[in-house]
């Protein structure tokens, strides 16, 4: 018998009760934003169709969770409410509409920002000087956070030329990515919590009773809203500026327009750049700008009408593990993979997560049959981030031998990895020819994953120089392979001899040798027989070569079967010199230069093409040695760091304008 409307919204608000306990009071969410928001939509969807069940106390009528009793209250002299989420086109048309029948206009500008992933925070100044600092907690009554956030660098205490009386600057408190990163090395080195992403660890510093271990983390704050007083200003993005006047750090991405389809556009480029930014973003928020519309649009109970959050698909998701596999890579390392029950992550179905290596599983405490939390960052395979609830009883230990190929298993002392050091393996043999042949190495068309396996396991393929040795017979005895898809593959193959030795070098899978430093070999020896013969202290005088990587390359082309196979691919006809990079000029001779944000007309690795063909030297860091930064629209935190060095920042226009 299926439940009532009451006994189904009663469910659901208790299990969304449950959760947001977990994500406000405790810091430590079990769901992902999207799973979250669809029990949420469900209940809403449930209140609206039988509004004679809503009642003041559902989580569709209040805001977050409540104020921390070990923090004295604040009440919101104006509520900090929430956004209403979508997650699609329809939604935020919806919303367009929505406000354009409430302002009968459809001619109205908005303003678009990055959604920082961290903690709401309120900041009020009288007469220009910070007096007290509050969480949201529920919307109207807060936390005094004011201590701890005081000890936050880019807050300013006083602000020049700002208005007499109250001012109310709201924001988002967070954590970069990289400083999430050092944290957690350091609470796993002192056996303390691992934060499971930069929102919670956020969050978690900010509830510190004591505030010296909140200034220890590196938190940051974005400036995003007005809350209450007298400004000079008819917009937000007027309100916006002021903030950067008064030495605010704002959201570095923005957009201000009244096209509809521009916005649905920047959706789209920036979930791409979103990636490069310093720190987390799960989607954006959109506006109206004008404070005067604002007021007419109003607010729900919870939500301003005026503003929606359109948002990226989950980066985050809650699963089983249903058991645990060990994969073999190239190198021979074996990494353990739980495989989940499937779960959609950030628009994709996932079925499998890395665990890393074995001291990672006995860190998170890892069984078959626990629930889990899992994370999705780009195109890399998703990662266990911790174990939402322990239901398993089935431990994983280490293989004994290699899944592979049988051969027992090795692990260094002092290392955390575990090897299989046959060198026959056909894991890693598979794992070599699938590098050789990828995009960013020999890019060879057609030799994919399914392909290389049934190589490797006819044994056509042992090594680099059995792939140009293959013909019509080998190929089209595989499956799914006519006269066509042979052709095409053995043209491929052919048309591989011709990539540069930086390709090349890096196809080889030299430890510790990526693309840019393959690159960095080949222009400096220009063949790869004066690499081969280059002693160790001629590799360790190269810029940009330390002694790790000095003493890999030796070590590699000093290994006999490495030298045998480089002379069949010798005979074979491969390519082993790199092309002069023709020197536009000079101008740029003994500078280094950083490119950031969106350049207009031309893609960032063009740029840096160009600079270095007029002498400069590129890097993807900002440092004090950096001699300048070209920072173009949607600039990060690259500009930023440029900005606290004084190192010289150039427009895309005046970088331009010096090379030509």
């Amino acid at each position: 018998m299926s439940d009532s409307p009451a006994e189904e919204i009663a469910k659901l608000r208790k299990i969304i009760e449950f959760h947001n306990h977990r994500y406000y009071d405790l810091d430590d969410p079990v769901l992902s934003d999207t799973q979250y928001d669809e029990l949420y939509r469900k209940l809403k969807d449930l209140e609206t169709r039988f509004p004679q069940f809503v009642t003041p106390d559902s989580p569709t009528q209040k805001i977050g969770g409540k104020a921390n009793a070990s923090f004295a209250p604040v009440t919101h002299g104006v509520p900090m409410m929430s956004l209403d989420n979508s997650y699609n086109s329809e939604d935020v048309r919806a919303w367009h509409e929505r406000c354009a029948k409430i302002l009968a206009s459809h001619d109205f500008e908005m303003v678009v920002e990055a959604k920082i992933d961290g903690v709401s925070c309120s900041l009020t100044y009288i007469n220009g000087i910070l007096t007290t600092a509050a969480s949201r907690g529920d919307g109207k009554t807060g936390e005094d956070i004011t201590a701890n956030v005081l000890t936050i660098k880019d807050i300013p205490h006083r602000l020049s030329d700002a208005p007499t009386g109250i001012l109310e600057i709201r924001g988002e408190i967070y954590l970069e990515k990289k400083d999430l990163a050092i944290l957690n090395e350091k609470q796993a080195a002192n056996n303390q919590v691992i934060f499971a992403n930069t929102r919670n660890a956020a969050a978690g510093s900010l509830r510190q009773k004591d505030s010296g271990i909140t200034a220890q983390r590196p938190l940051k704050f974005f400036a995003h809203s007005f809350g209450q007083g007298k400004i000079f200003a008819n917009s937000f993005s007027r309100f916006i500026e002021l903030c950067q006047k008064w030495g605010f750090s704002v959201s570095p991405a923005r957009l201000v327009t009244a096209s509809l389809e521009k916005i649905l556009s920047f959706y789209q480029q920036f979930d791409q750049q979103k990636r490069t930014l310093a720190f987390d973003t799960d989607g954006l928020v959109i506006k109206v700008n004008d404070f005067t519309q604002q007021q007419i649009l109003g607010s729900t109970a919870k939500s301003p009408r005026w503003a929606i959050a359109f948002k990226y698909p989950a980066e985050q998701a809650t699963t089983t593990v249903n058991n645990v596999i060990f994969s073999v890579g190239r190198s021979g390392i074996i990494t353990p993979v739980a495989q989940v029950e499937p779960v959609s992550c950030a628009g994709v179905i996932i079925s499998n997560a890395t665990l890393h290596n074995f001291d990672e599983i006995k860190r998170l405490g890892v069984r078959v049959g626990d629930k889990i939390l899992l994370e999705r960052a780009g195109e890399v395979i998703p990662k266990v981030i911790k174990v939402v609830e322990s239901l398993g009883e089935k431990e994983i230990f280490p293989p004994t031998q290699c899944p592979a190929c049988g051969r027992a298993v090795y692990k260094a002392e002092g290392e955390v990895g575990f090897y299989c050091v046959n060198p026959s393996c056909p894991a890693q043999i598979k794992g070599r020819i699938l590098h050789y042949a990828s995009r960013g190495a020999m890019d060879i068309e057609g030799m994919g994953d399914a392909v290389v396996e049934e190589l490797v396991d006819r044994e056509f393929v042992t090594n680099f120089p059995d792939l140009y040795n293959l013909n019509f017979f080998h190929l089209l005895s595989l499956e799914n392979f006519k006269e066509k898809k042979s052709q095409n593959l053995l043209d491929g193959l052919e048309e591989s001899k011709k990539r540069p030795l930086s390709r090349l070098l890096f196809a080889l899978g030299i430890t510790f040798v990526g693309a840019k430093t393959a690159e960095v070999l080949a222009d400096h020896f220009h063949t790869l027989d004066n690499l081969m013969n280059a002693s160790l202290e001629d590799l360790q005088a190269i810029t940009d070569i330390g002694e790790a990587v000095s003493q890999s390359v030796h070590n590699f082309f000093n290994d006999p079967a490495a030298r045998e196979q480089i002379e069949k691919l010798r005979q074979i006809g491969l390519n082993f010199t790199q092309p002069e990079k023709k020197m536009s000029s000079r101008v740029l001779e003994g500078k280094t230069v950083v490119f950031t944000g969106e350049m207009e007309g031309i893609k960032r690795t063009e740029a840096e093409l160009l600079a270095r063909q007029h002498g400069a030297k590129t890097s993807g860091s900002v440092s004090a040695k950096t001699s300048f930064v070209v920072a173009a629209k949607a600039a990060g935190s690259k500009l930023k760091k440029a900005q606290e060095l004084g190192v010289q920042i150039l427009t895309p226009e005046e970088f331009f304008k010096l090379i030509s």
